[in-house]
């Protein structure tokens, strides 16, 4: 079974938990990462369908590397990084809109900050676009959704796989304030079975560096299994 978790830092009272249904969770498998100075797989990036400029693609390719590379605990020892090509947002369990209506819920104070960018997100998501080979990781590989069926196949009779390599990455596309000093995005993993996990993230942009947004006081999602 997977759970998901409504929650706000600063208000443990705001804790609730879901039941979410069964086929909310898939295995996970494994692709052998390619360097990240070889071609990449395909020509479409992550703008293919949305109206970005080259800053917002920079960001959000930053924003990637940097939250992929903390998605699973250190005892993982994640070194190479499959990732699926096509974004997603966050699984649709049971909730509608992926979970916006109930997820992300700014204080009042805050609704004309955080408003705009939930919209943008939201708008850069209602299609699907391909990711590009822009990471900052060491090694990674760009899985496309029809080849995970045959890498979970190849996984099932393969032996010798460290725990490691069972997982698969996805990410959506990142929203943005108006000014590009803050960014929404969702950056899930699936690890095989009933293992997964994923959230919404909010950051901000200050000295240059993007880090996780603790002006933020309402609601947020995280879901895991």
């Amino acid at each position: 079974m997977a759970w998901y978790l409504i929650f706000s830092p600063w208000r443990v009272s705001a804790l609730a938990f879901t039941l979410l249904l069964p086929a909310a969770t898939r295995s996970a498998a494994y692709q052998q990462p390619v360097q990240q100075s070889d071609p990449g797989i395909g020509n479409q990036g992550i703008g293919n369908g949305l109206k970005l400029t080259a800053a917002q693609e920079k960001d959000s390719y930053e924003i990637y590397s940097m939250l992929l590379r903390a998605e699973m605990p250190p005892q993982w020892n994640i070194t190479a990084w499959a990732i699926k090509q096509e974004t997603q947002t966050y699984p649709n369990f049971a909730t509608v809109n992926g979970g916006l209506d109930v997820c992300l819920q700014p204080a009042k104070d805050q609704e004309s900050i955080y408003l705009p960018l939930i919209d943008d997100y939201v708008a850069k998501n209602r299609k699907k676009p391909a990711l590009d080979r822009k990471f900052d990781l060491p090694q990674y590989a760009l899985i496309e959704p029809a080849d995970i069926q045959a890498i979970q196949q190849r996984r099932r009779t393969a032996s010798g796989f460290p725990y490691n390599a069972s997982v698969i990455f996805h990410v959506s596309a990142v929203g943005f304030s108006r000014d590009g000093t803050r960014a929404l995005v969702y950056v899930g993993h699936d690890c095989g079975g009933l293992c997964g996990g994923g959230r919404y993230h909010l950051l901000v942009k200050k000295d240059g560096q993007w880090q996780v947004d603790r002006e933020y006081r309402g609601l947020t999602c995280t879901w895991a299994s």
